[in-house]
């Protein structure tokens, strides 16, 4: 989730376990230990815009990670305290003790990727010795309903300097409270999907597979994608009122000669296993502009045949590239348009009486 958040809960998990022990030392290491394993994206920068989604959440997001790295950095932070103490001239001062250094820092490592593997990203957990991707599909990867309670409980802690027990309570329920949370947009999210899989029925479709995607803020609003051989069909469904949904159809052109010579560069193989291969080609009116592929995963209700982010290349009809790959964004232009839009979905003032497919072509100029 968003580096505020990951702070946050980091923060929430020192003060939950550690601040009779530690004191405000726990909410200040807590939130460097939530932060920690998001300082890969310094690496992906470093090694371009391709290496970049292989190497953000992979190792320092894995399960083994927060356990030894947290055990170091512990007993590092622990006998920097030790030596200081040392230093200090009248009374003896003793430092904390190194269970609860080691304690902070391997919880603070390892509850942030358990947290972003309720996001739809993906989060390798099992790296560098397998590359699949884990997604529960819960929260967005922005969601006040989840940060707001731990920031309440870290403002509690705050005003609770002398009362460590209060400020340690304070933690854990805002902690057992978001951890429910989690698990209410899991469940919303299936609730999404088999909503999803009723209404293709009810249109007489026959399709491969139905996914169910959060989107922003809230844990209500999902994106539905299914796909057969063909097509792709994809609408925006509220998960507590979702009798009908307006379905749009499209190719995705997977078959394509000119998108799989895209798809099979190495570029196009990242973006492959990046997306979980749920992508969507839209191929140009002229050869002269390039072939796009979208990740289908994310998308906005002004516009949902399209993602928000994706690759191209220019691409002769022979199937060579003109161009290398590269990245792009689809972002909308009009943030009061996409708000409004936003909010009639989420409300159902725009929602159908019943469910309609409407047929839509992929090719762009």
């Amino acid at each position: 989730m968003d580096t505020i958040t990951q702070a946050a809960l980091g923060a929430a998990v020192g003060q939950a376990g550690f601040a009779k022990s530690l004191g405000r030392k726990a909410n200040w290491y807590g939130a460097a230990a939530g932060l920690v394993p998001d300082l890969d994206v310094i690496c992906g920068a470093l090694a371009g815009e391709w290496q970049s989604l292989v190497i953000h959440r992979g190792p320092t997001h894995a399960l083994w990670f927060g356990p030894v790295v947290g055990s170091v950095l512990g007993w590092l932070t622990w006998k920097y305290y030790v030596r200081r103490s040392e230093k200090l001239e009248g009374a003896p001062v003793h430092p904390p003790p190194l269970r609860a250094w080691i304690g902070l820092w391997v919880l603070g490592l390892l509850t942030h990727p358990l947290l972003d593997v309720f996001t739809t990203y993906g989060t390798q957990l099992l790296a560098p010795f397998s590359d699949q991707r884990f997604s529960l599909y819960g929260v967005g990867i922005i969601d006040p309903f989840y940060t707001l309670p731990l920031g309440i409980a870290l403002f509690i802690g705050y005003r609770s300097r002398t009362r460590p027990h209060r400020a340690m309570w304070s933690a854990r329920i805002a902690l057992m409270l978001t951890t429910l949370y989690l698990c209410y947009g899991v469940f919303q999210n299936a609730t999404a999907q088999k909503k999803g899989s009723d209404q293709i029925t009810e249109l007489g479709l026959s399709v491969t597979e139905v996914r169910a995607y959060p989107t922003l803020f809230q844990p209500w609003l999902r994106r539905i994608v299914a796909r057969d051989a063909e097509h792709v069909y994809v609408t925006f469904l509220n998960s507590l009122n979702a009798d009908a949904g307006r379905w749009i159809a499209l190719e995705h052109h997977l078959d394509n000669q000119r998108v799989q010579a895209l798809l099979n560069t190495e570029e196009g193989e990242i973006f492959r296993w990046f997306s979980n291969e749920q992508m969507v080609g839209i191929l140009p009116d002229e050869v002269d502009h390039p072939v796009l592929i979208d990740d289908f995963r994310y998308g906005m209700v002004t516009d949902p045949t399209r993602g928000i982010w994706g690759m191209k290349a220019k691409v002769n009809m022979d199937g060579t590239l003109e161009s290398p790959p590269t990245r792009f964004n689809h972002r909308p232009k009009e943030p009061k348009t996409l708000l409004k839009a936003f909010w009639n979905t989420l409300i159902g003032t725009d929602a159908p009486r019943e469910t309609t497919l409407h047929r839509q072509s992929t090719d762009r100029p």
